[in-house]
């Protein structure tokens, strides 16, 4: 009988434990399957401002680029100067890396911008924007002769720059007190009189930018006094080799349409430097030589191209890669002067 009783006794316990494991089971499987109803909320997104527009356009370029993760429908609040300019819905249609365009007008004055991303009455994100107040930049364009007319209109619908173009004399004395920015274009040497010149323009944080000239002995001269790069060769020989451009962030930063330009623009002949310059290069060439360098002298800063806008040396997409260049410099002028 002990026997029998043992083994009903056994067989009960065997019978509740595989309840027991039958109900924790189901109890899992429903914390999954609820575990599984919640789903992920997150708004991801880059906004940004084609800020060298306000150089010559009549609006200021915006694109939004955003991935919305659980969420059918969010807010999109725009205030210029804490004043409502646009409130708009964007809804998700389940897809990655979706991208809004957009134009907000700007005036003469000083424009602080805020975007709202607000869903169900709370801010999500929010994102801070400053235009500065329209003004002139005098800028002093530099050149070798006559011949070279792209500098007599490049300017013209640039309605923040305010350009001269002068024929250089190494016999004349410059004054530069009224300039921010001086272009020299191609000039094959400088003389002891104008170098002086500009090193007082770069104590008064003046900017100079350099479109260098394939005289490599007086460039070379001009290391020590002005820190111009040490030219070691010109590279490239044919329009049969070509070397492709990188931008590190220097036109990105504030005109981000020129990297459409970067990719489409292209230099068959460039100057090699002697030394390393990679900490100063703004934009790259594929060979990994510097396209832009900016470098911080006696207060100012001086900008050097590698290459001519010049069909023998660059493409047609390059000259259009240019004017952004230097609209970028006036831009950072012009910001730099506000701060």
């Amino acid at each position: 009988m002990m026997i029998s009783k043992d083994r009903r006794s056994l067989s009960s316990s065997i019978f509740m434990i595989v309840i027991i494991l039958f109900l924790y089971s189901c109890s899992e499987s429903k914390s999954e399957e609820s575990g599984k109803g919640v789903e992920e909320v997150s708004f991801d997104y880059s906004l940004q401002f084609n800020d060298i527009d306000i150089m010559s356009a009549e609006s200021l370029h915006y694109q939004l680029t955003f991935d919305m993760v659980g969420i059918k429908s969010l807010n999109m609040s725009i205030e210029i100067n804490d004043i409502l300019y646009s409130s708009f819905n964007i809804v998700d249609i389940d897809s990655f890396d979706q991208v809004i365009d957009g134009n907000l007008p700007f005036n003469q004055e000083e424009m602080n911008i805020r975007v709202s991303f607000i869903k169900d009455d709370f801010i999500m994100a929010e994102e801070y924007h400053r235009v500065p107040k329209t003004r002139e930049v005098e800028v002093l364009t530099i050149s070798n002769s006559s011949s070279d007319k792209h500098f007599d209109t490049l300017f013209d619908k640039n309605k923040f720059v305010n350009n001269s173009n002068i024929i250089y004399n190494k016999f004349k004395k410059y004054d530069f007190a009224n300039t921010e920015v001086i272009i020299l274009n191609d000039i094959n040497s400088l003389s002891e009189k104008i170098i002086v010149e500009l090193q007082k323009f770069l104590l008064n944080e003046g900017y100079i930018f350099v479109l260098m000239n394939d005289n490599i002995k007086d460039n070379n001269e001009l290391y020590y006094s002005l820190g111009y790069p040490n030219i070691k060769a010109v590279r490239g020989s044919s329009r049969n080799q070509f070397f492709s451009l990188q931008d590190k962030d220097f036109l990105e930063k504030h005109a981000f349409t020129s990297i459409d330009l970067v990719s489409q623009s292209e230099v068959y002949r460039y100057f090699q430097f002697r030394e390393d310059e990679e900490k100063f290069s703004k934009i790259m060439i594929s060979t990994g030589d510097p396209l832009l360098l900016e470098k911080d002298i006696l207060g100012g800063k001086i900008f050097f191209l590698t290459t001519k806008k010049d069909s023998d040396w660059s493409n047609k997409s390059f000259d259009l890669l240019l004017d952004d260049i230097l609209t970028r410099i006036f831009f950072q002028r012009l910001i730099t002067n506000e701060s």
